[in-house]
């Protein structure tokens, strides 16, 4: 990877070239053959995690390579990696001020004006292109893309597969360049979340008639399995929403990149039988964990589907009468996964190495 951030034009167009010609025998997640006795070099890698085929959000590093004058780019880790090293003009992103919520008579949502406020401290305009990065593809890169498309985000919000040791061009070290704020006036897509209440209104009816209903926490927890350690001990209750279908986000990821869409598409489509062209809401104990799964189906072509923002913390702990918010122990159904995030990317308190 060059660390030299004075790299001059000349070198940034022969990368691109190196990058458009090894990204044109590779697909997601496609094992690299390239080099001799075993040898990996930063193409490799960049190689690696280029993204072919009819998929949305997500792109590979070769994309940004030839878009990098173009796009507003913002680094999803925490402050001592962007320090340490980050793809030259990144952005760091106030991670906690992106997962803000307001409560409503209704349930929480989304907090719009804070999260727009923090966007605009990033010099972000609404109409600015975006991409997104961390250490992988985890739940805190998806976090920061469902987090600007709460607030109505006009320009396009990509990620980068792969993350930053995919990243093969120019980087940038120490603290972040100056930027000029700016004034985002959100416009919310409250189409894109759901409420406590409008959960409520609907139970009974997901995964038959209506809505399909995803929890995305680990199965232990969806399961409510006594004495394990996924449960959370500040919860009054334990299982999931009645209905719901469990399908861990980690199967969203593949070490640093997404699972190969076609494995994605046999997972929700086929393995869960959730139908695409319907409304799927998806849900875990917070706002992050659940943001993979809110991406990975709009993604791979998933119509309408929306993040229930106040989680199951919400609605396990809610005050007043709970006959209207049900949790459900004894229907359980359960697809299983197999997944690994590298590199930290993860917004909750799962822990898996890649």
């Amino acid at each position: 990877m060059t660390r030299d951030s004075s790299a001059d034009d000349g070198s940034d167009a022969t990368r691109r070239a190196l990058l458009r010609a090894a990204a044109g025998a590779t697909a997601v997640g496609a094992a690299s053959t390239a080099g001799c006795l075993g040898v990996t070099t930063p193409a490799d890698v960049s190689a690696r995690h280029e993204v072919t085929g009819n998929v949305d959000y997500v792109v590979g590093p070769g994309w940004l390579a030839d878009h990098r004058d173009e796009v507003t780019v913002l680094d999803a880790r925490d402050r001592e990696r962007f320090r340490r090293a980050r793809v030259y003009g990144a952005r760091h992103v106030p991670f906690d001020d992106l997962t803000r919520r307001t409560p409503t008579a209704d349930g929480l949502t989304p907090a719009a004006d804070a999260i727009a406020d923090a966007v605009g401290d990033l010099g972000v305009s609404p109409d600015d292109d975006v991409i997104v990065y961390g250490a992988s593809v985890g739940s805190r890169v998806t976090r920061v893309a469902f987090a600007l498309e709460a607030i109505g985000h006009h320009g396009s919000i990509r990620v980068l597969n792969g993350g930053f040791d995919g990243w093969n061009g120019r980087v940038g070290t120490g603290s972040r360049d100056a930027v000029s704020p700016v004034d985002y006036a959100p416009n919310p897509t409250e189409a894109a979340w759901v409420t406590r209440e409008w959960l409520a209104d609907r139970v009974g009816t997901f995964n038959e008639d209506g809505p399909g209903l995803v929890d995305a926490r680990v199965p232990e927890a969806y399961l409510a399995a006594p004495g394990s350690d996924a449960l959370d001990p500040g919860h009054d209750r334990h299982g999931h929403l009645p209905g719901a279908i469990n399908v861990h986000w980690v199967g969203n990821v593949s070490g640093r990149g997404m699972t190969d869409p076609g494995r994605l598409i046999t997972l929700y489509s086929g393995d869960a039988g959730i139908d695409s062209a319907e409304t799927v809401v998806v849900y875990a104990d917070d706002n992050v964990d659940a943001t993979s799964t809110w991406l990975t189906l709009k993604a791979i072509g998933f119509d309408d589907v929306r993040l229930y923002d106040g989680g199951f913390d919400e609605w396990a702990n809610v005050d007043g009468d709970r006959g209207r918010y049900p949790v459900e122990t004894a229907t359980n159904v359960v697809i299983e996964t197999d997944g690994s995030v590298g590199g930290d990317d993860r917004g909750g308190d799962f822990s898996c190495t890649g």
